[in-house]
């Protein structure tokens, strides 16, 4: 970050990117294709190596120092980092350091990856380097039987895409993690010449030229807004809003609307609403009580005391499509006009309450970046604000067993069920409960 300026940095899809925005008659897949090339030839460039899936361009980041509404838009450096990890095994999440600390772990990982002698080591040390073995061994059969039928000289295979299968892999195991140990190890060692390469592109030319300007601000100011609603740093959320604000008063044509790869609308409407609730969060109109919100109960401490949680190895696409849902997650309650929130003692990594004007106050697991499954993997209660203090620190299994709370899993509508509990018509005696519940906390708070 430069001193004085709040560098503000996003990332933004490649395939919203191309879908929505473009104006060019180019088709999409060629499209795709010319940012591949310039990020591929970038990688071999540096790592002199390639790889099918070592293109990294699924998205791009934006900088921005806070003149412009749009800032330069260039091959993303942290998507590069985070897949390096992922095929390493490492557990990373938003708060990584890349610092030489990672440098020792990640070379760790190598010299662990240069000892496997069986590919039943592989798959339990790199089990996305297992699947790559086993890709490449079917993809030289199928080529080997197609260059029999079709009679095709050998040469053609020797180059382009068939470079890393047909000469690095060559099928046998030895061969395989020598090639590899040696790649990961220029990856780890040479990436800051990388993320040097990559920051020092800029692709504002060619978007200008071929893309809609006016619908790639309104894709950006989106991810602004996304990034503040899944954080808790009200300063980056004070300094983000100068750059909306910015946005807002601006001359972009803001009659047009973007569609993002998860289905959701986004139009001025959309960014006005979500807009003032980032205004409202900023003011930290929250309290924090004096017990844990909605804890996993007796059962769970007994079994779990003194353990580590079980961890799940999950591809990068997994976790990606888990935070996609996480962030719709935070996004559609931040997006709901609540009164204020009741943070318990995990503050951000438990239950979070919303309290609504009607009195009713919706009690669900916050989305965390760095654990994707709180994307999906819990309930959401409701209950009236009467019964907020006295409910909300009950276990998960005394709350089910309430007959006069509600609870939902997060099937796809269950933002459609959250909703219906939002906008209930309700008596002036429960809105008048919720007025007080919210006095009582702040008071307490304090």
């Amino acid at each position: 970050m430069k001193t004085g300026v709040f560098e503000k940095t996003v990332d933004i899809s490649l395939n919203t990117l191309i879908r929505e925005c473009r104006t060019t008659r180019i088709l999409p897949e060629d499209l795709f294709m010319m940012f591949r090339s310039a990020n591929r030839e970038n990688i071999h460039e540096v790592f002199r190596y390639k790889k099918f899936n070592d293109d990294f361009t699924d998205r791009l980041s934006c900088f921005n120092d806070g003149t412009y509404v749009v800032g330069n838009i260039k091959p993303s450096y942290d998507e590069f980092l985070d897949k390096l990890l992922t095929i390493l095994n490492i557990k990373h999440n938003s708060r990584t350091k890349d610092d030489d600390e990672l440098t020792k772990k990640m070379l760790a990982r190598v010299r662990l990856l240069k000892g496997i002698t069986t590919t039943s080591q592989l798959k339990h040390e790199f089990p996305l380097l297992y699947r790559d073995l086993f890709d490449g061994r079917n993809y030289i059969a199928s080529l080997e039987k197609m260059k029999k039928q079709e009679k095709i000289p050998e040469e053609a295979y020797a180059d382009g895409e068939h470079y890393y299968y047909s000469c690095a892999l060559k099928r046998r195991l030895d061969n395989f993690v020598s090639t590899q140990a040696e790649m990961y190890t220029r990856y780890v060692t040479d990436r800051s010449k990388l993320k040097a390469k990559l920051e020092s592109k800029s692709y504002n030319k060619f978007i200008r030229n071929n893309f809609d300007n006016n619908k790639l601000a309104m894709l950006v100011v989106h991810e602004y807004i996304a990034k503040c609603e899944n954080s808790n740093d009200i300063d980056m959320i004070k300094e983000y809003i100068k750059l909306i604000e910015k946005y807002l008063n601006s001359d972009y044509d803001k009659n047009v609307y973007i569609i993002l790869d998860n289905g959701m609308r986004v139009d001025i409407e959309n960014i006005k609403a979500r807009f003032e609730n980032l205004q409202r969060r900023a003011k930290d109109n929250s309290s924090v009580v004096e017990w844990i919100l909605v804890p996993e109960g007796k059962g769970y401490d007994k079994v779990h005391k003194g353990k580590e949680p079980k961890e799940t190895l999950m591809t990068f696409e997994e976790i990606e499509r888990l935070k996609k849902l996480g962030d719709a997650k935070t996004a559609f309650y931040e997006s709901t006009p609540y009164m204020s929130k009741a943070i318990g003692l995990r503050k951000y990594r438990g239950y979070v309450a919303y309290i609504y004007p009607n009195g009713k106050v919706i009690l669900d697991r916050e989305f965390n970046r760095d654990t994707p499954s709180t994307a999906i993997d819990n309930r959401f209660f409701v209950l009236d604000a009467r019964d907020f203090i006295k409910h909300s620190g009950d276990d998960k299994t005394a709350l089910r067993l309430n007959p006069n709370v509600a609870h939902h899993n997060h099937s796809k509508k269950w933002q459609e069920r959250a909703r219906g509990y939002i906008d209930m018509e309700t008596s002036e005696e429960m809105q008048q409960e919720a007025v007080q519940l919210v006095k009582t906390l702040k008071e307490k708070s304090m």
